[in-house]
């Protein structure tokens, strides 16, 4: 009685580690390189220095972060020149049955060159399975650029958020 419990639960274990990893690999964070699998860095978007002599106003998403319940990103100002009137958005959109659709929008009113400011999500969302987070970032002496991001979602811890 005891060997058919301890084979119960060592078949459940086996059976719910076989389900994670099929999810990571088919939402793409797991790669196989070979016979043993291995996470997928995040990759990260260089920074350029603008090549103009004048001084000029350049926006750049430093990172997407998520943690728990929130979705962080880092805007940078990679010019010489502040940047004013900074408007974002954070979408987030995924899950099973696409029930989750968030939208966050802010403005910075200044960023001064060479600084970061953190902005995140405000609202609660709760589900499972793959999400697509897309940041929009513009300023008055700008046009509007778009970075993506996707991640997954286990209620609402956010794993694996990566560009």
């Amino acid at each position: 009685m005891v060997k058919k419990k301890r084979l119960a639960v060592f078949a459940s274990i086996l059976v719910i580690g076989f389900v994670l990893l099929i999810g990571f690999y088919w939402s793409g964070y797991i790669v196989f390189n070979g016979p043993i699998p291995s996470f997928n860095p995040s990759p990260t978007n260089p920074s350029d220095v603008p090549s103009e002599t004048e001084k000029t106003t350049k926006l750049s998403i430093e990172n997407i972060k998520g943690r728990f319940n929130k979705i962080y990103v880092d805007i940078k100002n990679i010019g010489e020149k502040d940047a004013i009137k900074v408007n974002w958005s954070i979408s987030v959109t995924g899950g099973i049955l696409k029930r989750i659709n968030i939208l966050t929008t802010g403005t910075i009113d200044s960023l001064s060159a060479n600084m970061v400011k953190t902005i995140k999500t405000d609202k609660f969302f709760l589900g499972f399975g793959r999400i697509n987070i897309e940041v929009t970032v513009e300023a008055a002496q700008i046009s509007p650029f778009t970075n993506t991001a996707r991640g997954f979602i286990v209620f609402f811890f956010l794993i694996g958020v990566r560009v």
